[in-house]
């Protein structure tokens, strides 16, 4: 069982520049690795950060079902505000 998911972290300018290079290529890939440092979750798989993480449900649904607006949506986020902070 993984530990992780209460703590954020800030992600670092060359974390938001690694996000946005790779997003194009693959939304889900890039937003894992983004999600794994700020939830200090190292080898969080999606869902398990999806579940970790302090999202609502109805946007935990979308992005797990890859929707591209949510995945826009969630990547937008942590471009501007470098976490997840509860909502």
């Amino acid at each position: 069982m993984e530990d992780g998911g209460t703590l954020t972290v800030r992600l670092k300018k060359r974390d938001v520049e690694r996000l946005l290079n790779d997003y194009d290529a693959d939304p889900i890939a890039a937003l894992t690795v983004a999600l794994r440092t700020t939830l200090a979750m190292p080898a969080g798989t999606w869902e398990s950060l999806l579940r970790a993480a302090s999202i609502e449900p109805n946007l935990r649904e979308r992005l797990l079902k890859g929707e591209l607006a949510a995945l826009d949506r969630l990547a937008v986020e942590l471009n501007e505000r470098r976490c997840l902070d509860d909502h």
